[in-house]
């Protein structure tokens, strides 16, 4: 407006007050009102206060006159604030123009409520707006307004709307002829079934037959049409709709889905080329193998995926090698073996290097994502070798997961501490206290550690250089373990504490008050240095710092009161932590913000997003993990199989894997056991997983399986371990995993289940577990499906063989409507076929 601000200023403040004179004139024309109104919009964004505009602007809302009512809406929108006294004005208008207004005026009412959205507004229109949406009299304009802005107000205030009443009648218009309100009300039903996940169960369906009208049926109209692909953009909401649901219960629905999901896959194996058909197409690839992943119902569509995304993560276009990136880190986290991504591992090591941060990052969240026992040591290595390349912004996080990762798979004390000393000498002013925190947890409780850790402690406190946090853990491990090293060379009790003092000048007064901690405790450990260490004690006594001064003075009077057993008691050693989940996880957990979709995953691999899935559903993790897979389709009590007494432990769970192919066998307070069987007749593959859950390592871990008469030549069951394997680990870190696979064959009918030993050292008590293996002679067998004219001949065959005839009626935990799934599911899975149509 002017050279300067004070001519500016002086400039808008003569035409306020110009403004002002002609508001009060009685014979202002519908031209100059609203040019004044909009001369005060952009005085205001200018940061003016044009508050004695507020009237002028509700009551152009409030005209009859659209070009009036569009400017005021427009001035409400961006003058009134949400607290204003004229609110009760534009609820007014706004109610009026939606109820009784014609489209044009109905439409810039209902983008008026979306841009001003407020708690008092959502509470009053909210059924007026949803009526329009309900209306059969309706455009399919106002149709699309009204639902997009529904979802306006349930994203702001989501219980200020009562949705809950209201989610399940908006779904039949995902049907609806237009393809706009279709688009329009599957982004209200994304946000819908976020929030109320049960109410809206019946959309997935509707998602499917319209995804089938658009991708196998090719049914679009041509202004949809987007360079040869049908609706791209209804197709991305309908897939991204489908993952916030479970594997559809009807066998037709999941096979219509997999058809779709097969043919988007078939279909996005050609690349196009046109960039902007290749964005559409694309798009709509990564959010089908996505579902699929999500679904979780076809392993083989899963490794076909894997393939798939090993070609897009080496893309030239760097929106598909991030797209790419991004759904094989989703696709580690539901994958049954890592295996398929690990021929990729070099690929996604290059992707650390890309010039786009994003890249990186994602490139990041696979590594963490798809990491196990067996690659732990290169990526975790990898990963500290980029450490200090790393960008500031990705330092910290990349930081968090390599800490993740070496708590997770170390199967080598001297190799966790070797790597997270060097974590924290590389990327210390990165990391929060919970990082050196969790790393004195774990070196609390496992007694293994302590002597190595001194050792290194020591070392540490000796270079040159000594980062903060390194110096913490040192001081903290020295203090309470010290003594394991006081006869070794050059680490006598006065070696320690030189190399303490050494350091303590230069770190900041929170890792000096630790280092006092840990002088206070050498008194107690040393009674040789006792002196020294109050020298010490005695010059910190007069610091500015109330912290170390109080610190000071307190272990002082302590250490020289004339009393061993109370500065033995004081002084003792720290206990092991109690068992919990560790820090670092909720805290990098905390860091995958979610957008305004929430996400059905999180990186770091199947485990994590078992747990999470467990957290929401209230199951155990392998529970969870079988919940892809019809775990709702089997019953609550099913008959109890006869059982050894010295394995009724797992008795709660075999059950349930006499017809599930995973899921958990036993749950006790140290250990949990895992289940995972494939069968082909006449053999079979059982993978047994061990998880320590206990606070402290376990080691001395045996795993066996055997059957009855094993050993015997005319055995009618031999299981033997699988060929090929890597060896069970020494030991097993707290959350570690351990694993074994064994090789079943049937050679004729068995009447008992194998057994499987376990047997393991905690905390130096040994303990044996026997649990009996949930196989069985039916495991063996192959369904065969006849048509129901032969099964007919053949039953009659075998009732003049004088067979005979066995009826059974089962009580099912379920509806009548669920029953026959269910029968499906546990007759299926135990090796039997149903015949549709033999019984009428």
């Amino acid at each position: 407006i002017g050279r300067s601000h004070e001519e500016e200023e002086r400039r808008v403040n003569k035409e306020l007050a110009n403004i002002r004179t002609k508001f009060k004139e009685a014979g202002l024309t519908s031209y100059n009102r609203k040019k004044y109104v909009c001369k005060l919009v952009y005085m205001s964004l200018l940061g003016y206060n044009v508050q004695f505009g507020h009237k002028e602007a509700v009551d152009l809302a409030s005209s009859a006159k659209y070009s009036e009512k569009q400017i005021g809406y427009l001035a409400v929108t961006l003058l009134l604030p949400e607290d204003s006294g004229y609110m009760r004005g534009v609820l007014a208008a706004l109610r009026r123009d939606i109820n009784g207004g014609d489209d044009v005026s109905v439409c810039v009412a209902l983008a008026a409520v979306s841009n001003i959205a407020t708690r008092e507004i959502a509470e009053a229109l909210t059924e007026e707006i949803l009526g329009q949406l309900l209306s059969p009299s309706a455009s399919t304009f106002v149709k699309k307004k009204a639902a997009l802005c529904l979802l306006r107000l349930l994203r702001r205030f989501p219980d200020a709307t009562n949705a809950h009443v209201w989610a399940e009648r908006v779904i039949p218009y995902m049907g609806h002829r237009d393809a706009g309100v279709t688009l329009a009300v599957t982004s209200l039903a994304t946000a819908l079934a976020q929030q109320y996940p049960d109410a809206m169960r019946k959309a997935a369906a509707f998602a499917v037959r319209r995804l089938k009208s658009l991708v196998l049926d090719n049914e679009c109209p041509a202004d949809y049409v987007y360079y040869t692909v049908a609706a791209p953009w209804l197709q991305v909401k309908l897939l991204r709709l489908l993952q916030y649901f479970p594997a559809p219960e009807s066998p037709e629905l999941r096979t219509l889905l997999l058809r779709i999901l097969r043919h988007i896959i078939d279909v996005g194996q050609d690349a196009p080329r046109e960039l902007q058909q290749m964005n559409a197409q694309y798009s709509i690839l990564f959010e089908a193998i996505g579902l699929g992943i999500h679904l979780d119902i076809d392993q083989a569509l899963m490794h076909e995926s894997a393939a798939l995304l090993g070609r897009f993560i080496t893309s030239r276009e760097t929106n598909v090698r991030y797209l790419g990136l991004e759904t094989m880190a989703h696709l580690a986290a539901y994958i049954d073996s890592l295996e398929p991504l690990k021929k990729f591992q070099g690929v996604i090591t290059q992707a650390l290097r890309d010039r786009d941060v994003s890249v990186r990052r994602r490139a990041l969240d696979l590594l963490y994502s798809m990491c196990d026992v067996d690659n732990a040591k290169p990526v975790v290595n990898e990963l500290l070798r980029h450490m200090g390349a790393a960008d500031l912004a990705l330092r910290e996080e990349m930081a968090l997961k390599v800490a993740i990762l070496t708590e997770k798979y170390a199967t080598e004390y001297a190799w966790y501490i070797d790597v997270m000393m060097r974590l924290v000498a590389l990327a210390g002013e990165h990391l929060g206290d919970e990082v050196w925190h969790r790393i004195v947890q774990v070196i609390l409780g496992n007694e293994e550690l302590q002597l190595y850790a001194c050792t290194i402690a020591l070392q540490a406190l000796r270079a040159p250089v000594c980062h903060e946090s390194a110096f913490k853990v040192s001081s903290y491990v020295l203090g309470e373990f010290g003594h394991l090293i006081a006869n070794a060379p050059d680490s006598a009790p006065i070696d320690q504490l030189k190399a303490l003092q050494s350091k303590m000048p230069s770190v900041s007064l929170p890792a000096r008050a630790v280092a006092l901690t840990t002088v206070a405790k050498f008194t107690n450990l040393f009674p040789e240095i006792k002196n020294a260490c109050l020298r010490v004690l005695d010059r910190h006594r007069g610091a500015l710092d109330a912290e170390l001064q109080q610190r000071a003075c307190e272990y002082y009077a302590l250490a020289t009161v004339e009393s061993d057993v109370l500065l033995s008691t004081v002084f003792e050693e720290m206990p092991p932590f109690a068992e919990r989940q560790s820090a670092l996880v909720s805290r990098l957990l905390k860091q995958e913000g979610d957008t305004e979709d929430q996400r059905t995953w999180v990186p770091g691999g199947r485990d994590i997003n078992r747990e999470r899935r467990a957290q929401q559903t209230g199951e155990t993790p392998v529970e969870a993990e079988a919940d892809g897979k019809d775990k709702e389709l089997a019953p609550d009590d099913p008959a109890d199989p006869v059982e050894e007494p010295s394995i009724a432990e797992s008795r709660r769970h075999y059950a349930r894997l006499l017809w599930e192919s995973d899921g958990i066998l036993y749950d006790g307070d140290e250990v949990q056991v895992g289940l995972m069987a494939q069968y082909k007749p006449p053999a079979g593959r059982v993978g047994v997983f061990l998880g320590n859950k206990a606070a402290g390592a376990i080691y001395d871990i045996s795993i066996h399986a055997f059957a009855k008469d094993n050993d015997s030549k005319d055995a009618p069951l031999s299981i033997t371990e699988s060929p090929g394997q890597s060896p069970l680990p020494a030991s097993l870190l707290p959350l570690g995993q351990a694993r074994i696979y064994f090789d079943v064959t049937c050679h004729h009918v068995f009447p008992t289940p194998p057994t499987l030993r376990i047997s393991y050292t905690q905390a130096g008590a040994p303990t044996v577990l026997e649990l009996q293996l949930p196989i069985t002679c039916v495991h063996f067998m192959a369904p065969v499906t006849i048509a129901v004219s032969d099964f007919f001949a053949r039953w009659k065959q075998l009732g003049e063989a004088g067979l005979g005839e066995a009826q059974s009626v089962l009580k099912t935990p379920f509806l009548e409507e669920r029953a026959g799934e269910w029968l499906r599911g546990v007759v299926g899975g135990m090796g039997f076929a149903l015949i549709q149509g033999a019984d009428p």
